[in-house]
């Protein structure tokens, strides 16, 4: 508790003493979880004052000055309350000032006029986000379709559909492009995550591989394989992993915030995923409410791009997707600028009251069928039109590869070679 205490501290630029972790403990309520002479006897993170340190003390003075207002003017509300000479209007206009004097002292939110946005404001922001217009998914429909403007972008997907190996092959893909890139797993190993990298680029360079990225990380090899490895090992690629475990929403906000100070040039980061997160809300949706608003102010405060993993609801993993298809999905719907989903193509063509055998016959079948074929659906879009478009998905090997219809006929791993030029010239567009 005291470590992550000073990691919250680091992260928000405050000074690491012992007052300040005192303070920051007790904000979270887990000073009385333990013995307060342990910390007192933790005299290594203690500092004699310097002036480095004095607008930190001063607001940890005006914080605690306020808070001793606020129980005075309580007091001095409940007392009055009593008092049968006073009208509750009269009660209320003599306390209000002072409730209003602190709330405006602590306030975050500041008023920009009409005339001054677009006089001082307006061609910064254009510029900024001129910034943005050639960043590439490195999908070819997708790039054609969606701007990646900074943002809070959601993603939802049965199992079958592969959230996770397309959000981290996207993000590897704007990585070789020269973005920055953070995935924060709460459910997958660094380890699984880059075997499936090995495997998906193994797969580019050879569709006839059979290595997988099972196979690989139980020490499959192919000379291939190590030309791979060894190219990776030497690669400028800034694309990080956090594997995290019990972190809530705060604490993974505050390790990211370090990797965010410089809006002009703030990173993509991708949270896999949602329903996952540590809550201490009784209610799961009032808990995934909370962390969409936190993740939004954040995306908005830092200029990040935000893209987060969310999970279905059971009952819709037979149905086409929606928005009722995401768990607890009140706040995604309105607060997302952008709401993506993934789906088998079979589910476009399965209808409503459909034998429940069928159904899951057709699903089963369509899960086998390589390349799988997925739906990619926008829902919502602030920065646009919605739109669909499709991917052929080699299970196998952990890859998405784009394409217009899925009436067109790409080779696959499994085909033998042929000598037809034209199919020659296919093959290779295609690796």
């Amino acid at each position: 508790m005291i470590f992550r205490a000073i990691m919250r501290l680091y992260a928000k630029g405050e000074p690491i003493d012992y007052l300040a972790v005192e303070e920051e403990l007790r904000k979270t309520d887990e000073l009385e979880k333990f013995d307060r002479q342990y910390l007192h006897s933790l005299s290594l993170i203690d500092a004699n004052f310097n002036t480095d340190r004095a607008e930190y003390y001063a607001k940890v003075i005006k914080e605690k000055a306020d808070r001793r207002r606020l129980i005075l003017t309580s007091q001095i509300l409940r007392e009055e309350a009593n008092n049968a000479n006073l009208s509750p209007n009269a009660i209320v206009a003599k306390v209000q000032s002072t409730f209003e004097q602190i709330g405006r002292n602590g306030a975050s939110s500041q008023k920009h006029s009409f005339a001054d946005f677009f006089a001082n404001h307006f061609d910064d922001e254009v510029d900024r986000m001129k910034n943005y217009t050639e960043r590439k998914f490195g999908f070819d429909n997708l790039d054609r379709l969606q701007i990646f403007n900074p943002g809070l972008y959601v993603i939802g997907g049965t199992p079958a559909a592969r959230k996770t190996t397309f959000c981290w092959q996207l993000l590897e893909q704007l990585a070789e492009r020269g973005e920055e890139c953070i995935y924060c797993s709460y459910e997958m190993s660094k380890f699984e995550l880059f075997s499936k990298s090995l495997a998906r680029e193994l797969f580019k360079r050879n569709p006839k591989t059979t290595l997988t990225a099972a196979d690989i990380r139980r020490g499959g090899r192919s000379a291939e394989l190590s030309n791979i490895v060894k190219e990776f090992g030497g690669s400028s690629r800034n694309l990080n992993i956090f594997e995290l475990q019990d972190e809530n929403i705060d604490d993974l906000l505050a390790l990211l915030r370090p990797f965010c100070q410089d809006k002009a040039k703030a990173p993509i980061i991708c949270l896999d995923y949602l329903q996952i997160v540590p809550t201490g809300r009784d209610s799961a949706k009032l808990g995934i409410d909370d962390f969409v608003r936190k993740l939004k102010k954040f995306q908005r405060d830092t200029n990040t791009t935000f893209l987060v993993i969310s999970s279905f609801n059971r009952a819709n993993y037979v149905q086409s997707v929606s928005f009722e298809s995401f768990k607890e999905s009140g706040n995604i719907e309105y607060t997302a600028d952008v709401v993506w989903a993934l789906q088998l193509n079979v589910l476009n063509s399965i209808k409503a009251g459909n034998n429940a055998n069928d159904t899951r016959k057709k699903i089963d079948e369509a899960k086998k069928k390589q390349p799988r074929q997925i739906i990619f659906k926008c829902l919502k879009n602030r920065h646009g039109n919605n739109y669909e478009c499709c991917f052929n998905y080699y299970s196998a090997h952990d890859c998405f590869v784009s394409c217009e219809s899925f009436n067109e006929t790409k080779p696959t791993p499994t085909e033998k070679p042929v000598t037809n030029s034209k199919k020659d010239k296919a093959q290779d567009e295609f690796i």
